[in-house]
């Protein structure tokens, strides 16, 4: 008999500027932790990102780790791989620091120079082997170069990287395997990195996503769809919702009005009353005439707010005034804006666009509370350089696999 838990992007520490979203994220992984010791699962699977950064605030820390220490207390084991907001480039980061203290375990497990994976045993006598996750596309290619062993008996595969045949639309090609990729012989594989739940099987076995546990982005939350994880009992996947707050989502379309028009028809919207704790107002179109700045989005937030919404997001990227010129690109979140930034101006002569958008996640890392500039400073100068070495050296690297592979090691795996 078994019964686990999997669960995946809870990015604690999102929304680090807006209090009270920073606050829901964090309910909702706490109330994942509080079913998983009432439904007495006997272990817990956390398949990344279960911090939106590697070094995020302690506070948002100190709140995760009492969840996970009152499920250890509860005899739950919790095993976890790193996603790709959780892994360093240059040193260690929190994942590495809450296994030495014995609040989870690492799946990533590099066996020996052929490239496989050693498989850590629960008490169950279920298998569990993982692979980590990279930001950028970065992770791809260890599907293809590794040497998967078959496991020997019922055995799960965590993973963090999309699946071809399941991505959704905003996901580019270049970033998935497909499905053949996957090793074989597992009873279940557990996914993360795609923010809804999604499910297919190999080889009968299940394949799936939990989706974000709350979500990390205003665009996660503007979407509607499932949020919470699995409870796997006997194999058998029953999905659990997590709802921590009541969202109400508006979507105006100002397609051909005047600005006078549409700033009447934000105004009579402000001023009715909101019964959800978030309010997501979404603008889009082309006014006929006069420019977006001549509306007042900030008392609009105002009256939402005093009409009893906890936090209002008003999504205006999508609003243009007559014939001004705008880049159009199709993804809304920061990431996507980003690659296809570079996707469409390019990149200098010699420089990977892989690189590029590494680098530029690197310096983009806001200080954290309490960090000194020289240390913040520091922090970028290292991980820089780190990056650099990785993709310049790839051979060279300890531990490193099969020729041209970079190491394991790189992302959570441990040399033998």
């Amino acid at each position: 008999m078994v019964r686990f838990a999997h669960i995946a992007d809870c990015h604690l520490g999102a929304f680090g500027r807006n209090p009270a979203l920073r606050e829901y994220n964090l309910k909702a992984f706490e109330e994942a932790v509080r079913i998983c010791i009432e439904r007495k699962v006997d272990f817990i699977i956390i398949a990344g990102d279960l911090f939106h950064n590697p070094h995020p605030d302690m506070e948002v820390v100190n709140r995760a780790v009492k969840a996970m220490i009152d499920a250890r207390n509860h005899d739950i084991r919790i095993y976890a791989v790193y996603g790709s907001h959780d892994f360093n480039i240059a040193k260690a980061s929190l994942i590495d620091v809450l296994e030495s203290a014995e609040v989870f375990k690492k799946v990533v497990q590099y066996l020996d120079e052929e490239g496989a994976l050693e498989h850590v045993e629960d008490p169950t006598g279920v298998e569990i082997a993982g692979l980590s996750g990279r930001k950028n596309r970065m992770d791809a290619s260890y599907y293809l170069s590794l040497d998967f062993k078959k496991p020997k008996g019922d055995a799960i595969f965590v993973f963090h990287t999309p699946v071809a045949e399941m991505k959704p639309a905003d996901i580019h090609e270049s970033e998935t395997v497909p499905i053949s990729a996957l090793p074989e012989g597992y009873r279940y594989y557990a996914g993360g990195h795609i923010h809804r739940r999604l499910e297919a099987t190999k080889n009968g076995a299940p394949v799936l996503y939990t989706g974000a546990t709350f979500g990390s982005s205003y665009t996660d939350l503007e979407k509607e769809t499932e949020r919470g994880f699995y409870i796997v009992d006997e194999w058998e996947p029953e999905y659990v919702q997590l709802d921590v707050c009541s969202i109400r989502r508006e979507d105006v379309d100002a397609d051909g009005l005047k600005v006078g028009e549409l700033d009447e028809l934000l105004q009579e919207l402000s001023e009715q009353a909101v019964d959800e704790d978030i309010f997501l107002l979404k603008i889009h179109g082309e006014l006929k005439e006069g420019a977006p700045e001549n509306i007042d989005f900030s008392a609009i937030r105002g009256r939402l707010e005093e009409s009893g919404a906890k936090t209002v997001s008003i999504n205006r990227r999508q609003l243009t005034g007559k014939n001004l010129e705008r880049i159009k690109i199709n993804e809304e979140s920061t990431e996507k804006i980003e690659e296809g930034l570079l996707e469409e101006y390019g990149t200098p002569e010699g420089v990977d666009i892989r690189f590029a958008e590494e680098l530029l996640g690197i310096l983009k890392a806001e200080q954290v509370d309490g960090e000194r500039k020289d240390d913040y400073e520091g922090r970028l100068w290292d991980n820089t350089w780190a990056l650099i070495n990785e993709l310049e050296t790839p051979k060279s690297k300890k531990g490193s696999g099969k020729p041209g592979q970079v190491s394991l090691v790189d992302f959570g795996g441990d040399p033998k």
